[in-house]
């Protein structure tokens, strides 16, 4: 039986909101609308997994990417934690922080604080 873990899922335009979802490959690739990449690793343990094709296929540009703010992240992404190999719920102190970090900013929407 697969384990369901809280996280944060950032839709383009949309502030950052608070999910329940199954642990597992296929929910989080729905989520994100295709196969997913999970690398950019943030304070608190945090990662950051978007659509590894979300440039090539052509969606909305989201917010700027943390770890090259030359870059945009295109698409729905998710933020969760992780011990090891293992994605893991966000806590609520992590769930506060990135709500904030990722929260919209202006009416145009798409950026960082």
């Amino acid at each position: 039986m697969n384990q369901k873990i809280d996280i944060l899922i950032v839709e383009p335009g949309k502030e950052p909101r608070l999910s329940t979802v199954t642990n597992d490959l296929e929910t989080l690739q729905q989520i994100v609308g295709g196969p997913i990449e999970a690398g950019c690793y943030l304070p608190q343990r945090v990662m950051l997994i978007c659509n590894t094709d979300g440039k090539n296929m052509g969606l909305l540009p989201n917010r700027p990417n943390p770890a090259d703010s030359t870059d945009a992240i295109c698409g729905t992404f998710l933020l969760c934690s992780f011990e090891g190999d293992r994605f893991t719920s966000l806590t609520p102190a992590q769930q506060m922080e990135f709500q904030s970090y990722f929260a919209l900013s202006g009416s145009e929407g798409g950026g960082v604080r």
